[in-house]
């Protein structure tokens, strides 16, 4: 195999393809990248056994074939190369990286050794989506859970069609984010599905996908897994073996007290009282019966208490509940809008933070029990 690259198209490919890489020492291979020529353009792919990443881009192939290289190490020539056109060969059993004024040589690897990257074609369903309208949604939804070990059913974002509509939901068992994409923004046969997503391949999705081409994603699922591709990039990732919780049974549908306040205002506030909260990071919302403004109370033995009352429109009963402020603080950060509507049910039951402007969209917060 021989072929000539840009510096900067290889180095973009590396970076998509880099949290692929494994970094393990069962599998030594697995701590590098696979490079192919295959139907004129050179594919870069990586796999860690549970993602995988494949990486498209263009270059004069002199000689197609492909070679497995160490990542770290043909990350880091690249990175320092001054020259913008690089060639790559493989020759006998090295592999020779070339520019204008440099040369290295790297005892060749395997092949053989590199791990199949598994492929999605029959006997799967296919969602096509906006990429921006779903990479958006996505975002917002993934705030609310975090990797576990001990319930993997809730270590990623749940990804549901029914009836017309993707429903993306993520929950940590203390917040939730649940997000709705109409029939507008989404194309498919399927009548139903629904998986878990996991969430350190959320986040993959979330930081390569934006910057490659194409208005749109096609999402491929079979029972175990997940394909994202795209006109350049491919990322395949297992998917969550469970069931998520059925957890509209914990969100309200009536409530005892309503607030209308302004969002950045509020957010503000949580942000400066915090600074007296306690190990818990617990917030007091103070609210009165058709009163006119939201009372946010931090106490700590040791520093002492501040309090911080937000103009706001109080519908209902009063009511004093603590919440850990960040949680409430992420919630604030995923709306849209200038304006809030907080809903709540007293001291012990979930609260709601919605946009007026956006019925697709809730955010619940449990309180923390005092």
């Amino acid at each position: 195999m021989k072929i000539i690259i840009l510096k900067s198209n290889l180095l973009a490919g590396l970076t998509a393809v880099e949290r692929g890489v494994g970094s393990g020492t069962n599998l030594p291979v697995l701590k590098s990248v696979h490079i192919k020529t295959e139907e004129g353009k050179i594919v870069l792919s990586s796999t860690n056994l549970e993602l995988a990443v494949q990486y498209s881009l263009s270059g004069k192939i002199i000689t197609p074939g492909e070679i497995v290289v160490p990542f770290q190490l043909l990350h880091s020539v690249i990175k320092n190369l001054n020259a913008e056109r690089v060639t790559l060969e493989q020759k006998e059993k090295k592999f020779i990286i070339s520019s204008d004024n440099y040369e290295a040589f790297i005892p060749k690897q395997d092949t053989e050794e590199f791990p199949i990257i598994p492929s999605l074609h029959e006997g799967v369903e296919r969602v096509t989506v906006q990429k921006e309208v779903f990479l958006g949604a996505l975002s917002r939804v993934v705030v609310a859970t975090q990797y576990s070990d001990i319930r993997p059913e809730i270590s990623g974002v749940f990804f549901s069609y029914q009836e017309g509509r993707l429903v993306l939901v993520a929950t940590d068992s203390f917040r939730l984010a649940e997000k709705i994409l109409d029939s507008q923004t989404i194309q498919t046969k399927a009548d139903s599905l629904s998986v878990i997503i996991p969430y350190k391949t959320v986040e993959e999705v979330l930081r390569i996908f934006p910057s490659v081409e194409g208005e749109e994603i096609d999402i491929l699922l079979d029972t175990t897994q997940i394909l994202f591709s795209s006109p350049t990039l491919k990322l395949t990732s297992r998917l969550i073996d469970g069931n998520f919780p059925q957890y509209q049974a914990i969100i309200p549908k009536e409530f005892s007290t309503e607030v209308t306040l302004e969002r950045g205002e509020f957010l503000d506030a949580l942000k400066l009282v915090s600074a007296f909260s306690g190990r818990a990071h617990d917030v007091h919302l103070i609210l009165e019966e058709h009163g006119k403004c939201l009372e946010l109370l931090a106490r700590d033995s040791a520093l002492g208490e501040n309090r911080y009352r937000v103009p706001a429109k109080v519908k209902g009963d009063s009511c004093s509940v603590v919440f850990n402020w960040r949680f409430l603080a992420d919630g604030l950060r995923t709306l849209e809008g200038d304006e809030v509507h907080f809903f709540a049910n007293g001291p012990d039951r979930p609260a709601i933070l919605r946009s007026p402007s956006e019925a697709s969209f809730l955010y619940v917060a449990m309180p923390i029990k005092s």
